[in-house]
């Protein structure tokens, strides 16, 4: 057991340093649009301002909607421990629920528990645990809510019902989808109602049914305040049926691959990787040994596939009815996260040669992903002569220095929402994400009557095949005119 403790902390310390490494040097720190919009909310609560940005247009809410309030609420709250920016806060916060992710395994898999851990080095985790996404804590609450669920029917103590209750409410807070968590619980309770075991079915659908409550108010003033659910109009996707299924083909293709998130580089190698340790360590008994299993050892891996389908199921479903990202690690990590934990789950109950063999497989296969997700790419960051983090940090600063206080702001640097909560940023309507191209005129329109010292775009090329034509001639026409264009 100690040895398994040393062999937590070194997986743990080789994944910090890896996100600390990544955060410093990749150009924009690891950050997205949606990671300026955490950060930006997090500025926001850290000052005092509650969930509205600031707002210089009557008509327009800046109310914080498009997401749960959960994940800036964690980075404000480890920002203010640690005293760090919200930019480290974020990465801060991502090695934290690694270690929470640790614990947990370490509590569920004893002395095996370092062999499971180093799925952590799969390229999808490797990748997520490297961005400021609320993917990260999702991750973590899918891990909890399987655990509590477990300790729940192994031991019908109340606690871990609690347990049950807090992980659904927590993965509602980090992503919409994440009221999954309550219907889970639910379906527990149906475990329990064919057993006839009263009382514990009513403790499930209680402990299911009050997030749902939560989740049902919180929806409710999300709409009060932004006159939608979600904070933003979701239109249908643009993919035809034929495309959807090519487009999630090689989505769940590229999740296969342990060595990369695509489903073009390195594949081939993912998958003879997989084949060779199969045929070098794997014999039809061990197989075997897995599908002659005593009853109770089901639990554990069976709770991570039901939670991985559900989510899978959930994730198609919507991406069916609505236009958003498309297939990917971000949207099928936590599927990927649970089958990976399904199938250690499942080895891991195995005794004797059996567990030899396949703990054999796991060590090969992923200690090859560490060495090309963590080894292979620090060196390749390290050396990099690409501008790291602190110098397009920098760079935006100055950049904005030109932009007056309280002004609004288009085709914004990421970074600027979180370096000038002072400006509001109007995103131009763009397709595919909105139901129409927006002109110049309408933006406008759209921004009119304001009290902003001055309405900005910000002067960049832009992608025509998205945008206006009338948006593409004013920038064609004021290339050379500087860093912004002023239009109002």
């Amino acid at each position: 057991m100690k040895s398994a403790n040393v062999w937590l902390v070194v997986i743990f310390g080789i994944m910090s340093c890896f996100i600390v490494i990544q955060s410093v040097e990749h150009p924009d720190g690891y950050l997205t649009s949606d990671s300026a919009h955490y950060l930006q909310m997090a500025e926001n609560l850290l000052a005092g301002d509650g969930m509205e940005t600031a707002s210089y247009v009557p008509d327009i809410s800046t109310y914080f909607a498009t997401w749960p309030i959960g994940y800036p609420v964690l980075i404000a709250g480890v920002s203010l421990v640690t005293f760090s920016d919200v930019f480290w806060a974020s990465k801060i916060l991502n090695i934290i629920l690694l270690a929470l992710s640790l614990l947990l395994i370490r509590l569920l898999f004893k002395d095996k528990a370092p062999f499971v851990a180093l799925i952590f080095f799969v390229s999808t985790f490797t990748t997520l645990f490297s961005y400021t996404w609320s993917e990260v804590p999702f991750l973590f609450g899918l891990l909890w809510l399987v655990y509590s669920i477990v300790r729940y029917v192994e031991t019908n103590r109340i606690g871990f019902a609690w347990q049950m209750l807090f992980a659904a409410t927590f993965l509602f807070f980090m992503r919409y989808i994440g009221l999954i968590g309550a219907g889970i619980i639910g379906l527990v309770g149906f475990y329990f109602l064919f057993r006839k075991q009263w009382k514990n079915m009513l403790i499930c659908w209680i402990a299911g049914t009050i997030p749902i409550v939560i989740a049902g108010v919180y929806l409710v003033l999300n709409h009060l305040n932004t006159g939608l659910m979600t904070g933003m109009e979701r239109i249908p996707r643009a993919e035809t049926a034929s495309e959807f299924v090519t487009m999630l083909w090689r989505g769940i293709l590229a999740e296969v691959n342990v060595l990369a998130t695509s489903s073009q580089v390195y594949i081939n190698e993912s998958l003879i990787l997989l084949v060779v340790a199969l045929l070098l360590f794997i014999r039809p008994r061990h197989i075997k040994a897995l599908f002659t299993l005593d009853k109770e050892k089901w639990l554990l891996p069976g709770m991570f596939l039901l939670v991985g389908i559900v989510y899978f199921t959930a994730i198609v479903y919507m991406r069916w009815g609505a236009h958003f990202d498309p297939f990917n690690y971000r949207l099928l990590g936590p599927a990927t996260f649970m089958a990976w934990l399904f199938l250690a789950s499942w080895f891991a109950q195995t005794n004797g040669d059996g567990w030899k063999r396949w703990r054999l497989f796991l060590f090969v296969v992923l200690g090859v992903a560490l060495v090309m997700n963590v080894g292979y790419r620090t060196y390749t960051s390290v050396l990099s002569p690409s501008p790291d983090y602190a110098d397009t940090k920098n760079k935006v600063t100055a950049l904005y220095e030109e932009v007056p206080e309280e002004s609004i702001v288009a085709f914004e640097n990421i970074h600027a929402r979180y370096l000038r909560t002072d400006l509001q940023f109007i995103k131009v309507h763009f397709q595919p994400y909105f139901a129409t191209k927006e002109t110049v005129d309408e933006f406008l329109e759209r921004v009119t009557p304001n009290n902003a010292a001055g309405v900005y775009l910000e002067n960049h090329p832009i992608r025509e095949d998205r945008y206006h034509e009338s948006f593409v001639e004013l920038i064609d026409a004021n290339k050379d005119d500087g860093n912004f264009i002023q239009i109002d």
